[in-house]
């Protein structure tokens, strides 16, 4: 599911063009992006007496960024994960899901805002938690 959730956000406009999306694999420069799937939580949220069963993928999107004491960088910062986050809902509100043969998607959406995970010297990993729910 995973390679699904990394093709759909692909497409968003506000990624770097040149830069490779990596799963669970942030390279080592600035300007990476990776998603990520999340631990320690189930999968299955619920159980039809059909058998359909509902099922949660919960992942984060990273990615690494300059980071300094000059605001008008950290905004444009922050800036970039409020634009993906709004893309995200934008996506959801019109119905145009992640697809995978088997399944019925349900939503996509962040379940945070956009914040630093981890920094050092100049660079910083910037994070954003979503979920994404369907039907198998």
């Amino acid at each position: 599911m995973i390679e699904t959730i990394r093709d759909f956000i692909s497409a968003c406009p506000y990624l770097d063009e040149y830069t490779e999306l990596n799963v669970d694999y942030l390279v080592d420069k600035v300007k990476a992006y990776s998603i990520n799937e999340g631990a320690g939580y189930e999968p299955l949220i619920s159980e039809s007496i059909t058998g359909e069963k509902e099922y949660q993928l919960q992942f984060t999107f990273d990615s690494k960024l300059y980071w300094n004491d000059e605001a008008v960088n950290n905004i444009n910062n922050s800036k970039f994960y409020e634009n993906f986050r709004e893309w995200l809902e934008t996506k959801n509100d019109k119905g145009e899901l992640p697809t995978k043969t088997g399944i019925t998607p349900l939503s996509i959406k962040a379940t945070s805002n956009g914040y630093i995970y981890n920094a050092q010297e100049n660079v910083a990993i910037y994070r954003i938690s979503c979920v994404f729910n369907y039907i198998k």
